[in-house]
């Protein structure tokens, strides 16, 4: 019974390592042209991640950015996601956009990113601007919003051009 058990988990395993376990396939993409710490099992877990973030069941294109950051493009959307690596454990910083749609009531094709050094980010769009901090709690990440919610000023008008009325005497 036992000999039973361990060959269908030795089999489970080996299907596994194997890449049968339910992955998509990346054949398509390059490796060599997406940086330097990216690998099959980092990039299906990317590809994971985003396709549950965007909402998307079709195959995702992925874009290098640079400096370890990857656009994942698909169903008429897209979304922004970096790879952390610390003492050889990595995981994947998710899009401060999804965060900032709730909070600026906003949606996140209308908002800009702007990065204001290597944990925080401020976040504009639909005449609001905050910001938020990257926090790392035991293998992921997550943006927290670290100001108050700014409504951004509307340019004051134009002073009317004054028209002289015409007096009579």
């Amino acid at each position: 019974m036992n000999l039973t058990r361990l060959s269908v988990v030795g089999l489970g395993v080996a299907f596994l390592v194997a890449g049968c376990g339910g992955r998509r396939s990346n054949s398509k993409v390059d490796f060599s042209q997406m940086g330097p710490s990216i690998n099959s099992k980092r990039y299906a877990n990317l590809e994971k991640i985003a396709a549950r973030d965007l909402k998307c069941d079709v195959e995702l294109t992925p874009q290098y950015l640079g400096e370890n950051r990857y656009q994942m493009i698909g169903c008429n959307t897209e979304g922004i996601y970096e790879l952390r690596c610390r003492v050889g454990q990595c995981a994947w910083v998710p899009d401060v956009r999804l965060r900032a749609e709730f909070d600026l009531g906003c949606a996140k094709s209308e908002l800009q990113t702007s990065r204001l050094d290597r944990v925080t980010e401020g976040v504009a769009g639909c005449g609001k601007r905050a910001t938020y901090r990257l926090l790392g709690s035991g293998y992921g990440y997550s943006w927290v919003l670290n100001s108050v919610v700014a409504q951004d000023e509307a340019p004051a008008p134009a002073p009317a051009e004054e028209v002289p009325v015409q007096t009579t005497l």
